[in-house]
């Protein structure tokens, strides 16, 4: 389907990837959701392109907007995160990063494990990731 928003014109495909032209530069982010409870979702990102808030805006645009993100997010929905786990920023992780090392060209691979505050907000939306996703966890 395609949608247009703020001026930005997206493309989501069924397989969930979704690409959006911002005066001309491709960008194109896959969305696998790996839990929803019915109101908020816990989803696995892949970007083929690096563009700025790219995760941000393909998100928005699908109307799952990021928890916690003053920008593209619900204000309604930040407040009561604020109110309710104390968190005042988005929810948002950068759990595995490749990168092309800029000399050499070797492939260098890097992984951080989820702050506290995402794994209590993902153990309520998703119970049983721990066990059916136990790497995102680590």
């Amino acid at each position: 389907r395609n949608n247009a928003y703020g001026g930005r014109k997206s493309k989501v495909s069924n397989s969930g990837s979704m690409s959006l032209s911002q005066m001309g530069r491709r960008a194109l982010s896959r969305v696998d959701t790996l839990a929803f409870d019915g109101k908020l979702s816990v989803v696995q990102v892949n970007i083929e392109t690096g563009r700025t808030h790219q995760i941000r805006v393909h998100l928005q645009d699908r109307r799952t907007p990021i928890y916690g993100d003053d920008v593209y997010g619900l204000p309604d929905w930040n407040k009561r995160l604020s109110k309710t786990r104390n968190v005042n920023r988005p929810l948002l992780h950068a759990h595995r990063l490749e990168i092309d090392h800029p000399t050499t060209g070797e492939r260098m691979v890097f992984t951080a494990p989820l702050a506290d505050d995402m794994i209590q907000t993902a153990d309520t939306i998703w119970p049983d990731g721990r066990l059916e996703q136990p790497n995102l966890f680590q």
